[in-house]
């Protein structure tokens, strides 16, 4: 039986599963080339249909990750900002009204939608809540058969953080936290005040700034910002710091006295943004601990699954995953929005049509592939010279290319699910140079200085590296390095010591995990370095996408499958 998951508003996807199992999951974005694109995912949904070789006659049940008729709490939050502030007031209902007249009711339009472009079909329709659609993305593919679930963003419908146990193929929602008390609606205006963009998915910025700073800023956080609430909750206090406002870069007075005024997007970066970044991911990652451990005490589970955006902060994954008394976790690739789609899919699949669970995610290779002979095809077609080598000879080559100081578009295999580029759409290069940041950061990826880039390991070495094994396919935790390993790899280190490793294996990914292992043979080092194959763009899909990044930009060599092209200086 096929099932479609859908989301459709920021971070816009698809999936598709066949009695319980992936066939295929991908962000619109991709196919758009629009970053966190926001509507219906026709592209996507197509994919999923050709990739299953099926029309949508023969799908099922269609599930979405939204209630768009759940709209009274947030109106009465909105009411309630009217006595706080007339900026805060306006701020909510502007961006109400465009919400509920562009989006929420628009969603109700999506069967008729869907028949309209794909054709006749009979699919049961499922609007479905957006925290559990959450909850589903993570436990339900984890190789866990009981965990406790916390599911954590900006907002659902009015929910920003799940309490949630999962048994077999039941979920159970314990509790819940709602608006205005929002950890990703925090950080999110952290961001604008730094100075960046939230729209823009920004809090990756943020998250990157951390490592140079110290959190001078703490108590004034935790006292007056976010702060516990009893035994079990949080609160924001909107009063100080508030989301809605921070979207327009305006901050109460009270935050500009404390922490001085808010950074303006071209001005240059201090050591006090630095501590306010440090301060702000402080006080997230004590609050998440307090919560995942009075969860804990709640549940006596011993796994834990997380999901929602706050689920990607991979800093604060590491402090949860050394300091929580939970002994395992499962977090998928794909935690934000778009991996609601999963969610949906599975909520119908195990809870309302009571089926079985199977399946375990490994990997996140379920976007699209292409072949070599359609590779070939679209690089005459931009008249680009290549060489076709069998991977005998293509690894070991690009192996001493990388060891030599090249940067490597890699392009191979299926795209991933998910915002982290895992092998199979990436830039790949030596992470013994310490200069090798900056090339890629400023001369390549075009971006900030300081965003960190991640290592790829074969994951038989991670206690190596990290003195205990350590097990992170989808490269969403940040650990310490050992310390006499650090100076080896400068480049995927981060200033404090720490890493945020993908570990490979081969199993799932064979030939990044054999190129990998060439590397190893010439150098010692079982790692490349490793960051997603765009410019300030989406990771690339399509091979025409990598063939403009490479005619676009400064990097030294193009894998298209088992297609080499060298810049004439390579040569």
């Amino acid at each position: 039986m096929y099932i479609l998951g859908l989301t459709t508003l920021g971070d816009s996807a698809a999936t598709l599963i066949c009695d319980g199992e992936i066939v295929a999951a991908v962000e619109e974005e991709r196919f758009t080339r629009i970053k966190h694109y926001s509507g219906f995912p026709y592209n996507a949904v197509q994919y999923c249909l050709d990739e299953a070789r099926i029309k949508i006659s023969d799908v099922a049940h269609v599930a979405l990750y939204w209630k768009p008729w759940v709209l009274r709490h947030k109106a009465l939050q909105t009411l309630k900002s009217a006595v706080i502030s007339r900026d805060m007031f306006k701020a909510r209902v502007d961006r109400g009204v465009t919400q509920v007249g562009e989006s929420y009711l628009g969603m109700l339009a999506h069967p008729k939608r869907i028949r309209q472009h794909f054709g006749p079909s009979k699919f049961r329709f499922h609007f479905l809540e957006h925290h559990q659609c959450h909850a589903a993305s993570a436990f339900f593919v984890s190789p866990f058969e009981k965990a406790a679930i916390m599911t954590w963003d900006g907002t659902g419908e009015d929910t920003t953080t799940l309490f949630s146990q999962g048994n077999d193929n039941e979920l159970r929602v314990l509790r819940r936290i709602k608006l205005p008390h929002s950890l990703g609606q925090f950080y999110s205006a952290v961001t604008n005040f730094l100075g960046f963009d939230m729209f823009a998915g920004d809090e990756w910025k943020v998250m990157g700034l951390v490592a140079y700073g110290k959190p001078e800023y703490y108590d004034f956080f935790r006292e007056r910002v976010l702060s516990l609430d009893g035994h079990h909750d949080f609160r924001v206090n909107i009063r100080v710091l508030d989301h809605h406002l921070a979207k327009r870069y305006k901050f109460a007075e009270e935050i500009v006295k404390a922490l001085g005024p808010p950074r303006r997007p071209d001005e240059e970066l201090t050591e006090r943004h630095w501590n306010i970044a440090a301060s702000a991911q402080r006080v997230l990652e004590d609050t998440a601990l307090h919560l995942v451990r009075e969860m804990h005490e709640q549940t006596g589970e011993e796994n834990l699954c997380m999901a929602g955006g706050v689920a990607f902060n991979s800093v604060m994954n590491g402090r949860i995953m050394s300091e929580s008394p939970f002994k395992r976790f499962f977090i998928q690739p794909a935690a934000g929005d778009a991996g609601c789609s999963l969610g949906a899919a599975l909520l119908v699949h195990h809870r309302l049509l009571k089926q079985p669970r199977k399946f375990r995610m490994e990997h996140a290779y379920y976007g699209p592939s292409f072949s070599a002979e359609a590779c070939a095809a679209a690089l005459r077609a931009a008249g680009l010279p290549f060489e076709t080598l069998p991977d005998e000879e293509l690894l070991p080559r690009l192996a001493r290319l990388i060891a030599d100081g090249s940067i490597i578009g890699w392009f191979q295999g299926r795209m991933e699910f998910g915002p982290r580029a895992l092998g199979n759409r990436s830039f790949l290069a030596d992470p013994r140079r310490a200069d090798m940041r900056d090339l890629l950061n400023k001369k390549v990826k075009l971006r900030e200085w300081f965003r960190p880039l991640a290592p790829s390991m074969r994951e038989e070495v991670s206690q190596e590296f990290f003195a205990k094994p350590h097990y992170d396919p989808f490269m969403i935790t940040v650990v310490s390095v050992v310390e006499e390993k650090r100076a080896l790899i400068p480049a995927v280190v981060h200033v404090d010591g720490t890493a945020r490793p993908q570990t490979v294996s081969r199993k799932t990914n064979p030939r990044y995990w054999q190129l990998i292992s060439e590397f190893e043979k010439l150098t010692g080092i079982p790692m490349l370095l490793n960051t997603s194959f765009n410019i300030q763009e989406p990771i690339v899909c399509q091979p025409e996408d990598a063939i403009k990044t490479f005619n676009n930009a400064s990097f030294d060599a193009l894998v298209l499958e088992n297609h080499l092209v060298l810049r004439s200086e390579k040569q």
